[in-house]
């Protein structure tokens, strides 16, 4: 049993039925300026078990309010998640996004007289509202372990928890104490990954064992910045901060992608080309298996391999940012806390993958991590979003029973496709449909059928096209033919106006990143571009999509990715490029112009929007 606190102006009837059926015996409401927190403090010495504050009425979904509840410490939800949707008539709204400042903080019976001393402490320098990141930072002053379910990407998976997470917070704590922000540990994090790439393309077994304690310091100092994000005294994770902390950390992850690619080129040519990339201290044992050969012999296999890896991490990425769109915070799979650990490092989240990168590079070279990465990655990815699939039927079929609100859900979304809606806004602008990183083209198509048409069903069909003719072989398609595939993908462009809400329209973003990756790497591949140009070309576009869903899920969307070209655009100028023979050329300049617009629109896009946060 749990005795609640609500930091509001009141504990609405709804509210207090929430809470019940979760178990909570008592819901308390209290002023969320000071005199609330005294209420803390004593509610803190006289309850004798765990104790529940929300801080803002409404402010925390029902899904981290289920999780908080069945941890077996103390625990917080920060609510970092900035521009989430809001439901309306039980379903998100595109356009209703708000701001979470409020977040809600368990804490175990062991840690009340902690909390009632932080209370009187924050009481007294607080005049206004106090956040839970405040909280939660006065409570690692006293020593007090906080779990913060929403601590960034990475936060799942028992590497992190286990390993990371306890220095990390002690990391934390120290950078707090000298007023270091969470930039500046991303900053020594990608410093120290790009360390660790550059130890990774060497052969030597010593360079590699550097390598992996690099990577090592390299995720401790992310997690660190991880947690002195969402544990701050201003109670938010600011838009640029948290695209910083994912940014730097993908980043780190491609880049010692591409240096193991190239360590398995670094020793010349052995006498078999399928043994490339098989030099680790074992590695001579796996050169007559199926591992030598998969992805395609030589280093150019293994190339492939890292190429596909790098996609499979990305896809997944923006897949699970739709998918907490939707659910209107980070979706949890592993409602069993006995088994949450294990069954979330089955995942293969960030941590896990640092392990299997550390131990295969150093033991058996490069194309068993690729092979390892890339296969485990395809069963973990299906597995997360198995679940999350049937968590949106389900929470469908619970919305579904509102006819009503169904049919006046149907009539705003006409109004939105007139033009009569949301301020005037584009249809289609805001919300989830701001992920998909639609270009000037997809933005034209779309509006010719005003938002009418659902999305997934013509992406399905053009992924499924596209996947087709790459299986059989692009370099097979003579003249204009190989515009064939970009013009099935092309049908996915009809939704781009659509405003994106029906239940599994989160996958729509993740399907389309998934069909450019599948069309540029084997478009590359075929037409004999350099492997670590394709790698490049790869790495930019899946940065450019996750750059633009973090905008759009900041509520800094663009309509239409003129400068990006859009996946229609860059799609369209491949294809193009083969018809003419200018392939490579074409992938060297794009992926160029990709990384200097990565770094350009970061200072103009995301540096100014945060000024205006904070101030």
């Amino acid at each position: 049993m749990t005795v609640a606190l609500v930091l509001a102006g009141g504990a609405d009837a709804g509210l207090r039925g929430q809470l019940a059926a979760l178990g909570v015996r008592r819901v308390d409401a209290a002023d969320r300026t000071g005199p609330g927190l005294l209420t803390v403090a004593a509610a803190a010495r006289a309850a004798g078990e765990r104790v529940l504050i929300c801080v803002g009425e409404g402010m925390v979904p029902e899904n981290m309010l289920v999780r908080l509840l069945g941890e077996d410490a103390t625990a917080a939800f920060t609510g970092i998640n900035a521009g989430i949707s809001t439901p309306v008539r039980g379903r998100p709204d595109p356009a209703a996004q708000v701001t979470v400042v409020g977040g809600a903080l368990v804490v175990d019976t062991p840690d009340l007289d902690a909390l009632a001393g932080a209370a009187e402490t924050l009481a007294a320098t607080y005049a206004g509202p106090a956040p839970v990141g405040a909280l939660i930072s006065e409570l690692n002053r006293r020593g007090v372990t906080v779990r913060v379910l929403d601590a960034g990407p990475n936060s799942d998976g028992a590497v992190t928890q286990l390993i990371a997470d306890p220095a990390a917070r002690d990391m934390a704590r120290w950078a707090a104490g000298r007023q270091l922000k969470p930039a500046a540990l991303y900053g020594i994090s990608l410093g120290l990954g790009l360390l660790a790439a550059v130890w990774f393309s060497e052969l030597a077994v010593r360079a590699k064992l550097l390598a992996s304690v690099a990577l090592a310091g390299s995720f401790l100092a992310s997690r660190a910045g991880s947690l002195l994000a969402a544990t701050g005294r201003e109670g938010r994770v600011g838009p640029a901060v948290a695209w910083l902390g994912a940014a730097s950390g993908l980043l780190t992850e491609f880049g010692i992608y591409a240096a193991l690619a190239v360590s398995s080129g670094a020793a010349g040519r052995p006498r078999s080309a399928v043994a490339v990339g098989l030099n680790g201290t074992f590695g001579h044992a796996l050169r007559n298996t199926f591992i030598a050969s998969w992805g395609g012999g030589g280093e150019v296999g293994v190339w492939r391999l890292a190429v596909a890896a790098m996609a499979v991490v990305g896809v997944r990425q923006l897949a699970g940012l739709g998918f907490e769109y939707t659910a209107r915070a980070p979706g949890n799979l592993f409602p069993r806390s006995a088994m949450r650990t294990l069954e979330q490092a089955a995942t293969l989240p960030v941590g896990e993958r640092f392990v299997v990168i550390a131990l295969t590079a150093v033991f058996f070279g490069p194309r068993l991590t690729f092979v390892l990465l890339l296969g485990w990655g395809v069963l973990a990815a299906g597995y997360v979003l198995a679940g999350q699939i049937t968590r949106s039927i389900r929470q469908a079929r619970t919305d579904d029973r509102l006819a009503e609100d169904d049919r006046l859900a149907e009539d705003d979304r006409l109004a939105e496709d007139d033009g009569l809606a949301r301020g005037g806004r584009p249809p289609g602008y805001a919300g989830l449909a701001g992920y998909r990183g639609d270009g000037v083209v997809a933005r034209w198509l779309g509006g010719l059928v005003q938002g009418r048409l659902p999305p997934l069903p013509p992406v399905l069909v053009g992924l499924f096209v596209t996947c087709v003719l790459t299986a059989l072989g692009l370099g097979n398609l003579p003249g204009i033919l190989v515009l064939t595939p970009v013009e099935a993908m092309l049908l996915a462009a009809l939704g781009a106006c659509h405003p994106h809400d029906g239940r599994l329209d989160w996958l729509v973003p993740a399907l389309l990143e998934a069909g450019e990756c599948v069309f540029l790497a084997a478009l590359g591949f075929s037409h004999r571009v350099p492997a670590e140009v394709v790698f490049a070309l790869l790495a930019g576009v899946i940065m450019r999509h996750l750059d633009l869903a973090y905008r759009a899920r900041s509520g800094h969307g663009i309509p239409a990715d003129r400068f990006g070209l859009g996946w229609d655009g860059r799609m369209l100028l491949a294809g193009l490029a083969a018809w003419i023979g200018i392939v490579p050329f074409v992938y060297a300049a794009l992926s160029a112009y990709l990384l200097v617009l990565f770094c350009w629109d970061f200072l103009s896009g995301w540096l100014h929007p945060a000024v205006g946060d904070l101030a």
